[in-house]
C-alpha cells in the first residue's frame, strides 16, 4: 500500500544528476512529438524547471510536507482537465501549431501529448511523496512552471497579440493564482516565485512572438 512520507528532506547530488538526464530525455521527446511549437514553448519551461532544481539544491531547500503539498497539487491539477477541455473544444490543437508555421496537430497527437504528460505529472508526485525518489520533482516542477505559469502567460499573450480570443484563454486565467500558490509553497519564497513568472515571460514571450512573425 502506498503511504505518504511526511518528511521528504532536501535534494541530493544524485537527484540533480538524474533530473538533468531526465530533462534531456523529456526535451528530446517534446521535440520529436511536437516539433517546433513544443521546442519554442516546452523547452524553455523545462530549462527553467531544471534551474529551479539546481536552485533548491544549492539553497538546500527542504521539500514541502506531503500533508501541505499533495492535496494542493492535485486540487490544482484537477483544473488542468478543465483547461484541456476548453483547448480541445475550441481547436487549440489546430491553432497553436499554425502560430509557428507548422501543420495542425491531429486529435490523436494532441490527446496523446496531454495524456502521457498528465500520467507522468501525477505519478511523479505520488512517487516523490511515497518512495522519496526526489529526482521526480522535475516533472512536477515542469507542470507547475509550464502547465500552470506558462499557460497563464502564453494564453494571455496570444489573446493580446491577436486582439481576440485564443483557444484556452479563459481557463488559463485561473493559473495566475494557482501557479503562484503552488510554486510559492514549493519554493517557500514569494520573491522566487515572482522571479520565475518574470523569467518565464522574458524568455518565452520574445521567442514565440519572433517565431510567429517570422512565419507570417
Amino acid at each position: 500500500m502506498l503511504e505518504l512520507k511526511e518528511k521528504i528532506g532536501t535534494l541530493e547530488k544524485n537527484d540533480v544528476k538524474i533530473a538533468t538526464i531526465m530533462a534531456l530525455l523529456m526535451g528530446t521527446f517534446f521535440i520529436y512529438i511536437g516539433k517546433l511549437p513544443l521546442a519554442v514553448t516546452f523547452i524553455p519551461g523545462l530549462v527553467i524547471s531544471l534551474a529551479l532544481i539546481y536552485f533548491m539544491y544549492a539553497k538546500q531547500l527542504e521539500l514541502p510536507s506531503a500533508k501541505s503539498f499533495v492535496p494542493l497539487f492535485f486540487a490544482s491539477f484537477a483544473w488542468q482537465f478543465i483547461h484541456f477541455n476548453e483547448e480541445f473544444v475550441t481547436g487549440f490543437y489546430r491553432e497553436f501549431p499554425l502560430l509557428f508555421g507548422s501543420h495542425p496537430y491531429s486529435v490523436e497527437r494532441f490527446v496523446t501529448i496531454n495524456m502521457i504528460s498528465y500520467c507522468v505529472f501525477s505519478l511523479g508526485c505520488i512517487i516523490v511523496f511515497t518512495q522519496k525518489l526526489k529526482f521526480l520533482v522535475l516533472p512536477m516542477l515542469f507542470y507547475i512552471v509550464y502547465g500552470m505559469i506558462g499557460n497563464a502567460i502564453t494564453h494571455t499573450w496570444w489573446s493580446l497579440l491577436h486582439w481576440g480570443y485564443f483557444p484556452g484563454f479563459y481557463t488559463a486565467q485561473g493559473y495566475w493564482v494557482l501557479g503562484f500558490i503552488v510554486l510559492s509553497r514549493f519554493l517557500k519564497s514569494r520573491k522566487a516565485t515572482v522571479l520565475t513568472f518574470i523569467g518565464f515571460a522574458l524568455i518565452v514571450l520574445p521567442l514565440i512572438t519572433l517565431t510567429e512573425w517570422y512565419h507570417d
